[in-house]
């Protein structure tokens, strides 16, 4: 992921080429539909300086996990396959002019869009989801185009606008995500940490750690957080190593942190007191200072 961080950083965007496609989720297994869009040489070099101008900031890179979270400077990794981004990819390394939009309304209710930018060789993909942007609206955070002749013209007016910005940047085998939940929502990534909490709840290893999963249920709910962090208990699976309840009794027993046990069984007893900590304690998020021997809960933690 290194070298790619180095071929992102580095590529030369001023001199590559540049396609513009539009994206739409399909109701078929091949996921996305795309069409390509022609573009006036105003707006390739508008979308060549919002390139520049938004990766020239990044300048560090940490592992994609369901809580982490990016800085104004930084973005999280995730390799490509582990995305949808491979299925979008085949579709606009399609030859553009077989695909190319002739009818305004293939650009209405797009899901997003995908620049590429290609120069000796190296293709950068710059994605955008579509939130409020294909719309008829003015904003100095938009470049706004008008549709004519076939193609897309970057002017100051009232119609369609593409958004100055990314939500993440794929090259080789790498993606670099910029906005978390831009790249969730244009991926369909979110689903995946709402299933695995169903998931947990199905599987009888997990369940039998506790007297009542209800209290946890309910602690839960829909909150996004909260599943997000429920995806990374199960993803961490910490529950399943070695006497985990036996240690867990031992350091709640000394350092007193209220957790409650069946004598008979020494399952978990949750309780609305007792819920957040447990969660805590399921992501190994409840820590001990060596240097003050105070107890913090964090909210994320990174192995060193």
């Amino acid at each position: 992921m290194s070298a790619d961080f180095d071929s992102l950083t580095n590529f030369d965007f001023s001199n590559s080429t540049v396609q513009l496609w539009v994206f739409k989720d399909s109701t078929t297994d091949k996921r996305f539909r795309a069409f390509y869009v022609q573009m006036d040489d105003n707006l390739n070099q508008q979308l060549k300086n919002i390139v520049q101008a938004n990766v020239s900031r990044i300048t560090e890179f940490d592992t994609y996990s369901y809580i982490s979270q990016t800085n104004e400077n930084s973005c999280l990794t995730i390799n490509k396959s582990d995305t949808d981004f491979p299925t979008l990819q085949t579709l606009v390394d399609q030859v553009a002019s077989e695909h190319r939009v002739t009818d305004k309304k293939d650009l209405v209710g797009a899901k997003g869009y995908v620049v590429k930018f290609t120069f000796d060789g190296e293709t950068v993909y710059a994605v955008k989801r579509s939130t409020s942007t294909w719309k008829t609206a003015y904003s100095n955070k938009f470049v706004n185009m008008v549709f004519k002749n076939g193609e897309l013209s970057g002017i100051q007016d009232r119609s369609f606008s593409i958004e100055k910005s990314f939500d993440f940047y794929v090259i080789n085998e790498t993606t670099f995500i910029s906005n978390k939940r831009g790249f969730e929502s244009a991926m369909g990534h979110s689903e995946s940490f709402k299933q695995a909490f169903s998931t947990l709840q199905a599987s009888p290893q997990f369940s039998s750690l506790f007297s009542d999963m209800g209290p946890i249920i309910e602690y839960v709910g829909t909150n996004s957080m909260q599943l997000r962090r429920m995806a990374l208990v199960e993803q961490k699976n910490i529950y399943s190593r070695p006497n985990f309840i036996s240690n867990l009794k031992s350091v709640n027993s000394a350092r007193n942190w209220g957790l409650n046990f069946e004598s008979d069984s020494n399952r978990i007893v949750p309780c609305e007191a007792t819920v957040k900590t447990i969660i805590q304690v399921l992501l190994d998020h409840r820590l001990l200072s060596e240097i003050t021997a105070n107890t913090y809960d964090v909210p994320d933690a990174k192995q060193v």
